[in-house]
């Protein structure tokens, strides 16, 4: 594997959250935001002749501060997002047509600042807060009903339909990792009707288990990858594919310092970020410590920290070091995003210098 070329997206510019889509189907193109002079828009990157596209803004998140995440439907032309208390739809296949709020939740109800589309744009998953209870609500695009899958009195979110089987819903059991037990989560209306833990977090020590998060549902199998971190106290850490039907989890990939993770569609290729050197030899012990330190602070201190981006191939082993990023807050952390075929990777970049969104094309031997 190699890089052909790179491309700087633009200043301010940022991709969306790793287990929500932002390629245009087929993979024909990227889809990213950029801050311009208090206005949040959104863009299109276009792989076959590098053409850049304004499609629409988001006009009052830029000025208040706020920024949107996004999420791309795998066929079709539509974009559904979460801003001003909405959800939000945008069919680019109509050349005037604007955001369109397909749902708003009752007063005193708060929406997570994440959501999915199904594959046809016709259903979108989202996360309610109601006091001390979490709920995953679908609402049909075409009529604004919702319905409430399930419910949790713990802190639930990232809610997302795994590509492979939509009927499968993934959510996390979101908290600091190194209290948090079962972390990664499913649901099926018949297999798993109150949602059941998809990982039982299992180190190489009896009794003590792994830190895991930021788990992205796969294409190619009702599965997940899940990235193991570096303050996990016992091995093996690195990255894991976990499964929705009870299948044991599996290590693909070990390594000390994988933070976020996601696939191309086939499951071959994996995209990671890390939380210290990226190196296929692992680090030594002291090293481990010196840069997980250096994560906790920066996540701390909401402050800023070297992360490598680099492409796995699962197949054969090869690793590619594809660029150090800059982490900051969101949405700056590196959040690798890779396109279907796996010949385009982006990730963005809070490097004082060019602060935004990379993409580059990749070469497979």
């Amino acid at each position: 594997m190699k890089i052909l070329t790179r491309f700087f997206l633009g200043p301010d510019t940022y991709i969306t959250y790793p287990h929500c889509n932002a390629f245009a189907p087929g993979g024909a193109g990227l889809l990213y935001m950029q801050l311009r002079e208090g206005v949040l828009g959104l863009f299109s990157f276009d792989f076959k002749d590098g053409r850049q596209t304004h499609l629409r803004d988001v006009e009052p998140l830029g000025a208040s501060g706020n920024i949107a995440w996004y999420d791309v439907t795998l066929r079709g032309r539509k974009v559904a997002a979460v801003f001003l208390g909405g959800i939000w739809m945008l069919d680019l296949g109509e050349p005037s047509a604007d955001w369109k709020c397909v749902y708003r939740p009752a007063p005193g109800v708060r929406l997570d600042d994440l959501c999915s589309v199904s594959a046809d744009g016709t259903r979108v998953l989202c996360g309610e807060v109601h006091g001390k209870v979490y709920r995953a609500v679908e609402i049909d695009v075409a009529t604004g009903a919702a319905r409430v899958l399930f419910s949790k009195t713990w802190y639930a979110n990232h809610f997302h339909y795994c590509p492979f089987d939509e009927s499968w819903v993934a959510f996390s059991h979101e908290g600091p990792t190194e209290t948090i037990p079962d972390r990664c989560w499913v649901w099926h209306p018949r297999h798993a009707p109150e949602g059941r833990p998809a990982y039982d977090q299992a180190s190489e020590e009896p009794g003590t288990p792994l830190c895991v998060g930021h788990e992205r549902w796969g294409f190619h199998d009702v599965s997940a990858y899940v990235p193991a971190y570096a303050v996990s106290p016992a091995g093996k850490r690195g990255l894991y594919e976990v499964f929705g039907d009870g299948r044991p989890a599996k290590l693909l990939w070990e390594n000390d310092v994988v933070w976020h993770c996601t696939m191309n569609q086939s499951g071959r290729y994996a995209a990671v970020d890390t939380t210290g050197p990226f190196r296929e030899g692992g680090l030594t012990d002291e090293e481990r410590a010196i840069y997980r330190e250096r994560h906790q602070r920066a996540d701390q201190e909401k402050g800023t920290n070297a992360s490598d981006v680099a492409l796995l191939d699962l197949r054969t082993g090869e690793a590619l070091h594809v660029a150090t990023a800059m982490r900051a807050r969101h949405p700056y952390h590196p959040h690798p995003a890779l396109s279907p075929g796996a010949d385009w990777i982006a990730w963005n970049d809070a490097s004082e210098a060019c602060r935004g969104a990379w993409v580059a094309a990749i070469a497979h031997s």
